[in-house]
C-alpha cells in the first residue's frame, strides 16, 4: 500500500484512524529516530511498547511496518501515530502533551547505512570469519544464509530450488514448523524476490531457471499454504500468485521437447495430486495445461483428470461446472467447434454452455431454439435455483420482444414486476413494458391486482416495490397512506422528497410517533443523536411547533437520561 504523506487521513480506515490520531495526541509517541535517506524508527507506546520502521520518498510512504501483532489490515494505529507526528506541523495540529511537543528527532546513521560502511572497510577474511562464526552459533543465519546462496554448490534443477525456498521456511518457522504472520510476511517477501529473479531471467531467455524457480514455489508454498502457516496479510498467497504468472507466460513460449514436457508434468501432477485444491489455483494449473497441449497422450491425460470430478448435486456444483467448462476449452482445441456444440448440448446442466446455446441461438434468430432451451432450463432449475430460473426467463422476455408476442411479453414482464430483484433490469423496465401493452383504460384496475398480487407474493409488506409503483403513478396519497401503515426513519426520510409538499405536517407527525416507540426500546448517546438528526428533519419540513413540542415532551418523559437532554438541547 503506497501512502501519501499529505492525503493519509484519507487513505486509512477511519477507526484505525481516529486510534491512531487519539495515540499521537496523548504522546505514546515517545523516540523518534531519522536515519537520513528518508528512513525512520519510530517508538509508540501501546500496551506493550512497538517499534514502527518508515521509509520516505518524497511525499510517499514506500515502506512501512510495525511489529505489533495488528492483521485485520494493512495500517495499525502505531503506525498513523508516527504519521501524525512526522504530519503535525503540515496537519496544523498544536495541542500536544508537553513531553510529545519538546521531542526533536534523533540523526543517527541508520543500521543499514553502517552496514555498508562496514562492508566496505572490512577485509575478505574478517568478513569470512564472521560468517563462518555466525553460522556456527546461530541456526537462523547458518539457514538464510544457506537458502540464499545454496544454488552455488549444485547444479540448477527444480530440487535445487526446493532446498532453498525449504530452508527459507526452516529459517521463519517455529520449533514446530509453523510460520506465525508476521515472519508469514518475512518469508512471503524472500520468495517474491525469487519470484522477480525468475521473470527477470524469463525475459533474459533463461527459460529452463525461471521454469524450475516457478515450479519449486508453486510446490512447496501450496503445501505451507495449506497446513503450516497463518497467511492473514496474504504473502504467501501472493508468492504463489506471482508464480503462476510467470508459468502463463512460459506457455506463451516456444519451449524445446524437454522444457514442455517437464512443465506440462508438473502442472497435471499439481492438479492430479490437489496440491492447492480449494484454491483458484487449482483449475489454473489445468487450464495452463490445456494451452501446452501438443499430442493424443496429453489430452487424454487431461481428459482422465477432469473426468474424475463428479457432479455432488448440490445447488452449485463448482468444481463440477469448472471441469466441465475446462473440458470444453480441451476439446475446442483438440476436436474442433463441432465436437464442442456436441459437448454443449450433453452437458445442458451447466449454466454457461446453456447460455452459450440461447445466445447463439438469439443471434441467428431461431427463437424456437431459443423458447426451448429457455423452457427447459426454467423447468430444471425453477426449484433448487430461481435466480438462475429467472435468468432464462430473461431470455424468453428478450425473445419475445424481438418476435413481437404481446401475450407473452405482459406475462414475463408481470412475473418480474412482482418477483424481479432487479439484477438484469430495474422494476421500471417491467413497469414500461406493461404500461405500453395494456390498454390504458384496463391500467389503474390492472396496476392494483398487480400491486395485491405483489402482497401476496410475501408473507410482509415490500414496500420498496409498491412504493416505487406508487411513486412511477405519482399517487401520492396512495403513498403516504403505505408509508403511514409502515413507517421507519429511513422510509420517512426517502419520502420527503416526494410528499413534502402536500403532506409537511403528516410526515413530522410520523416523525414523531416513530421517536417515542423508538425511544421506549433504545437507549444510548448513539440512538439520542439519531432522534436528534430526524427531529432536525422534522423542522427543515417546517414543523417546528410539533418539534418543539416533541422535545418537550420527551424531557418530562424521560427526565433521568442525561445524554438524551444533552442531545436534544442542541437541536
Amino acid at each position: 500500500m503506497r501512502i501519501l504523506l499529505d492525503e493519509f487521513e484519507h487513505q486509512i480506515d477511519e477507526t484505525i484512524l481516529k486510534r491512531g490520531l487519539d495515540y499521537f495526541k496523548k504522546g505514546h509517541v515517545t523516540d523518534v529516530n531519522e536515519f537520513g535517506g528518508g528512513n525512520y524508527e519510530i517508538t509508540v507506546e501501546g500496551t506493550e511498547t512497538y517499534t514502527v520502521n518508515l521509509s520516505i520518498e518524497g511525499n510517499a510512504v514506500r515502506r512501512f511496518e510495525c511489529d505489533c501483532p495488528y492483521d485485520m489490515g494493512p495500517v495499525c494505529k502505531h503506525v498513523v501515530a508516527a504519521l501524525f507526528y512526522l504530519q503535525k506541523d503540515t496537519l496544523g495540529i498544536t495541542e500536544l502533551p508537553a513531553k510529545n511537543a519538546q521531542k526533536k528527532l534523533k540523526k543517527e546513521k541508520s543500521v543499514a547505512r553502517q552496514a555498508e560502511e562496514l562492508l566496505d572497510t572490512l577485509s575478505h577474511d574478517a568478513l569470512k570469519a564472521f560468517i563462518h562464526d555466525t553460522c556456527v552459533k546461530d541456526s537462523k543465519f547458518r539457514q538464510l544464509f544457506v537458502a540464499k546462496h545454496i544454488h552455488l554448490l549444485y547444479p540448477e534443477s527444480k530440487e535445487l530450488y526446493k532446498k532453498q525456498i525449504q530452508a527459507l521456511i526452516k529459517t521463519y518457522s517455529d520449533k514446530d514448523g509453523f510460520v506465525d504472520y508476521q515472519n508469514a510476511k518475512r518469508l512471503g517477501n524472500n520468495v517474491s524476490e525469487m519470484a522477480a529473479a525468475a521473470m527477470a531471467d524469463l525475459l533474459r531467455g533463461q527459460i529452463q531457471k525461471a521454469m524450475f524457480v516457478t515450479l519449486a514455489i508453486i510446490e512447496e508454498m501450496a503445501d505451507l499454504l495449506n497446513y503450516y502457516v497463518d497467511d492473514s496479510q496474504g504473502q504467501i498467497g501472493s508468492s504463489i500468485e506471482e508464480a503462476f504468472a510467470i508459468l502463463e507466460e512460459l506457455t506463451r513460449l516456444k519451449l524445446n521437447e524437454t522444457q514442455h514436457d517437464e512443465l506440462f508434468g508438473c502442472l497435471l501432477n499439481l492438479f492430479e495430486q490437489k496440491s492447492l485444491e480449494g484454491w483458484d489455483w487449482h483449475f489454473n494449473s489445468i487450464a495452463l495445461g490445456i494451452t501446452l497441449v501438443r499430442s493424443d497422450q496429453e489430452k487424454e491425460r487431461i481428459k482422465l483428470a477432469l473426468e474424475k470430478i463428479k457432479p455432488t448435486g448440490e445447488r452449485w456444483d463448482w468444481n463440477y461446472e469448472k471441469s466441465r467448462e475446462l473440458m470444453l476449452e480441451l476439446i475446442r482445441k483438440t476436436e474442433g467447434n463441432e465436437a464442442a456444440t456436441r459437448f454443449i448440448e450433453d452437458n445442458l446442466s451447466i449454466p454457461q454452455f446453456r447460455t452459450e446455446l440461447i445466445e447463439k441461438a438469439l443471434d441467428a434468430k431461431e427463437y424456437g431454439t431459443v423458447e426451448r432451451l429457455a423452457c427447459e432450463g426454467i423447468a430444471r432449475d425453477e426449484k433448487e435455483s430461481p435466480g438462475r430460473a429467472d435468468d432464462w426467463r430473461h431470455y424468453l422476455l428478450l425473445c419475445y420482444e424481438q418476435t413481437g408476442d404481446i401475450k407473452n411479453i405482459i406475462q414475463l414482464a408481470r412475473y418480474f414486476l412482482v418477483h424481479s430483484n432487479e439484477r438484469r433490469h430495474p422494476l421500471v423496465y417491467y413497469y414500461d413494458l406493461l404500461k405500453s401493452f395494456v390498454p390504458e383504460e384496463q391500467w389503474p384496475d390492472y396496476l392494483e391486482d398487480v400491486i395485491k398480487e405483489i402482497k401476496q407474493a410475501r408473507r410482509w409488506t415490500d414496500y420498496d416495490r409498491i412504493s416505487q409503483l406508487y411513486i412511477l403513478e405519482a399517487d401520492w396519497d396512495k403513498l403516504f397512506e403505505l408509508l403511514r401503515q409502515n413507517i421507519s426513519f429511513e422510509r420517512i426520510a426517502g419520502a420527503e422528497r416526494y410528499l413534502a409538499d402536500a403532506y409537511s405536517n403528516e410526515l413530522a407527525a410520523l416523525y414523531k410517533k416513530f421517536i417515542l416507540t423508538y425511544l421506549e426500546e433504545n437507549t444510548g448517546r448513539t440512538h439520542y443523536q439519531t432522534v436528534c438528526r430526524y427531529i432536525r428533519r422534522m423542522i427543515k419540513l417546517g414543523a417546528r411547533p410539533i418539534a418543539t413540542d416533541l422535545i418537550q415532551e420527551l424531557k418530562v418523559l424521560y427526565p433521568t437520561r442525561r445524554a438524551l437532554l444533552e442531545e436534544l438541547d442542541k437541536v
